[in-house]
């Protein structure tokens, strides 16, 4: 009898796969647990609809060893609305990490994929040598990871508010409730122009959609001639996933005592002790006609002041190194980090010379 067996997860497997979660760290530098609270399968609507949860239960005791996502989205691929699945998630238990039980991932992975064939992308942290290592290079029995460029995380520290930028006849403001279905035209217009990059519905921002935790009133958007010519939204995600620092890089272990108690003075969010989650909140949705540098730096300075005023520590923004937009994001003081993101290719002789490229990319979903 084989050690484990493997099938798709369902709500009963819900608690197992949170307590994967927050037991299996990111190692770095830092170490960090990416949680799913109150639900996992509630969390993975934001990545696509449906979702395949990926189960390796021990066949004694019918404890979860090993896991992973498979979540279908609708992107655009090439100026083309495409179905694709995007790969996250994958978790083995420290106890179980040698032998062949993350080949038995992919061998079902890969039954997946052959039922529906379907572009495949994911994201892996730079500095997370062990999967990088265990990943990337074609080892017998998974497939063959491809690099499609990088991430950059711009973590912005949020401190004090700066002069506000003015550009000559663009009016910047929070969004209302009616101007979500032209914020949705918007997005999708500019998404087009992206190798990958999702498509929007405004049914999305609806009760049960999976951007419902983002309101109209959290985006803020720059009006040229009545038209809305540049988005920018403040996401909190925390009601469904967040992110916990197991351990600080030695530089800001010794640091964080200094930076709370200078936080306590000034009425700002402290860092966390080891094992808390961080205050932060994302910068979604970023779109600018023409990738005006100045239009966005404009709307940057106003929600970065807006945002000041609030419960968060940092504002994360994470762009494509390709895209035009990013020298935009670094006049603030901020901590970066990068995220490779790879095209999976199950194919047995993937042509590497002929794959194609993925410039311009724009993940909204998969970050945390």
């Amino acid at each position: 009898m084989s050690r484990y067996e493997f099938s798709l997860g369902g709500p009963e497997d819900d608690t197992q796969l949170r307590e994967r979660m927050a037991a299996d760290w990111i190692e770095g530098d830092s170490a960090i647990s990416l949680r799913r609270e109150p639900s996992y399968i509630l969390a993975c609507r934001l990545q696509g609809d449906p979702v395949q949860i990926i189960v390796g239960r021990e066949t004694v005791s019918g404890r979860i060893a090993a896991t992973g996502s498979r979540c279908i989205t609708q992107t655009y691929l090439g100026g083309e609305v495409r179905r694709a699945a995007f790969l996250s998630d994958l978790r083995i238990h420290r106890e179980h990490r040698s032998g062949m039980l993350l080949s038995r991932v992919y061998r079902f992975l890969r039954l997946l994929h052959d039922a529906d064939p379907l572009p495949c992308y994911t994201l892996v942290y730079d500095d997370n040598e062990t999967a990088l290592g265990n990943l990337v290079g074609g080892r017998a029995g998974l497939p063959h990871y491809l690099e499609r460029g990088r991430l950059f995380t711009r973590a912005l520290h949020l401190s004090r508010r700066k002069p506000a930028l003015v550009v000559e006849g663009i009016e910047l403001r929070r969004a209302r409730e009616e101007e979500l279905p032209a914020i949705v035209e918007f997005l999708n217009r500019r998404n087009r122009q992206f190798r990958w990059a999702p498509v929007l519905d405004a049914a999305d921002f609806s009760a049960g959609g999976r951007c419902d935790t983002l309101n109209a009133e959290d985006f803020f958007i720059a009006i040229r001639g009545g038209c809305i010519c540049a988005t920018m939204a403040a996401w909190d995600q925390f009601p469904l996933r967040q992110a916990h620092i197991e351990r600080y890089p030695k530089p800001m272990a010794l640091l964080r005592h200094v930076h709370n108690l200078v936080a306590s003075l000034l009425k700002r969010p402290r860092l966390p002790a080891e094992g808390g989650a961080l205050p932060y909140v994302y910068l979604s949705f970023i779109a600018v006609e023409q990738d005006d540098h100045a239009l966005c730096a404009a709307l940057l300075r106003h929600a970065y002041n807006a945002l000041c005023q609030g419960r968060w520590l940092y504002a994360l923004a994470a762009l494509h190194d390709d895209d035009p937009l990013l020298p935009v994001f670094s006049d603030y003081p901020a901590m970066s980090s990068a995220v490779r993101l790879f095209e999976v290719d199950f194919s047995r002789e993937p042509d590497r010379a002929a794959a194609s490229s993925l410039q311009r990319a724009r993940i909204e979903f998969a970050l945390s």
